[in-house]
């Protein structure tokens, strides 16, 4: 089955712009996958397979994920980071990168101890090379959380766009003003608190020295497990410097991370013995878990902000606005149930 990579262009177009830059001569493809924000089609060139990932067009406002992820393959592969797919090509016209395919599986939920062992395993090697002079030059994490403060800020810009979106929006805007608000309120102040209780500032930025790369959106959702079991490791577009209990929050609270308490626990244990020079790393954690949890409870409304769902449109043709908007409502009332009930 043919699939078309760009919706602009018609098959023969892409196929002969394909067979250019991968320097072939017979080429088509096999699988697409979607996913929030951009589409990844398996091609067989001359016999060999590589994942094209094709990225929604460029906006101004936003972060241009194939620079920031073209970038991040560059600098993991010059590394020999290993299980991180090879980078081969890529077009910034056509807005591809082209790279290694791995046959394979996505985990779902059934997370084995050797997949937690790996995923740590990643973490401290992506860890290892913060102090390298290269490592210097790459960006911060998208939406990086260097202080409380820039935590704050960026849940409520959310909170706002959403409520500013939410006069024609109902039950949109009850479950902001009603549930959602009173709650951000509660554990903002108690952040706040137990940062002066520790005598950290809450607008004060974390130390360079403290900070670390991170694979932003880390997952297993962003793995393929072949058939020997070996996790690789892809979707970089989000990676760059962060404080790295930003790493850890998200692993526990992304709504495609379906973890048991002990798979919890592991990843704490894991995380904190790799940033073990960090004295405040788990105060940190404990402040912050909430708000994490409360910022991703706005992220999975995402549906509701248009430049949002154009994204979405380009990866899920398929979708019903109206009906996404619904499910992911649902969703975000359960992890704000979730959140509540931390303390």
């Amino acid at each position: 089955m043919q699939y078309s990579l760009n919706h602009s262009q018609s098959d023969a177009e892409q196929i002969n712009k394909l067979k250019k830059i991968l320097a072939c001569d017979n080429i088509q493809t096999l699988t697409k996958s979607g996913g929030g924000n951009s589409v990844v089609f398996c091609v067989e060139a001359d016999g060999k397979k590589w994942a094209v990932k094709s990225y929604p067009p460029y906006a101004p406002a936003q972060r241009d994920r194939l620079a920031a992820e073209l970038e991040v393959y560059q600098f993991l592969n010059h590394q020999h980071v290993p299980a991180v797919p090879l980078l081969k090509t890529y077009s910034e016209t056509e807005r591809w990168l082209v790279m290694s395919w791995i046959d394979g599986v996505v985990p779902r939920d059934d997370y084995s101890e050797s997949d937690i062992d790996q995923a740590l395993q990643f973490i401290r090697d992506i860890a290892r090379l913060n102090s390298l002079p290269e490592a210097a030059h790459l960006p911060l994490a998208a939406e990086a959380c260097l202080s409380l403060n820039v935590l704050l800020s960026q849940i409520e810009r959310r909170l706002e766009n959403l409520i500013a979106l939410s006069e024609n929006e109902p039950d949109l805007n009850k479950f902001l003003m009603k549930d959602y608000y009173p709650v951000f309120k509660k554990f903002k102040q108690q952040a706040i608190d137990g940062y002066v209780e520790n005598d950290v500032c809450p607008d004060s930025e974390l130390p360079l020295a403290k900070r670390s790369l991170i694979p932003a959106d880390f997952g297993f959702h962003n793995t393929i497990r072949d058939s020997s079991g070996k996790l690789y490791f892809f979707d970089f577009d989000y990676f760059g410097w962060d404080d790295p209990v930003k790493l850890l929050a998200d692993i526990l609270w992304h709504p495609k991370m379906i973890l048991t308490l002990q798979q919890n626990e592991k990843f704490i244990q894991g995380l904190s013995e790799i940033y073990n020079t960090d004295q405040f790393f788990l105060s940190r954690f404990y402040y912050t878990l909430p708000l994490f949890g409360l910022r991703w409870a706005l992220i999975l409304l995402n549906e509701f902000v248009p430049h949002f769902w154009l994204n979405r449109q380009y990866a899920n043709v398929h979708q019903n606005q109206a009906e996404a908007k619904q499910t992911q409502l649902k969703r975000a009332k359960e992890l704000l149930t979730y959140v509540q009930q931390l303390r």
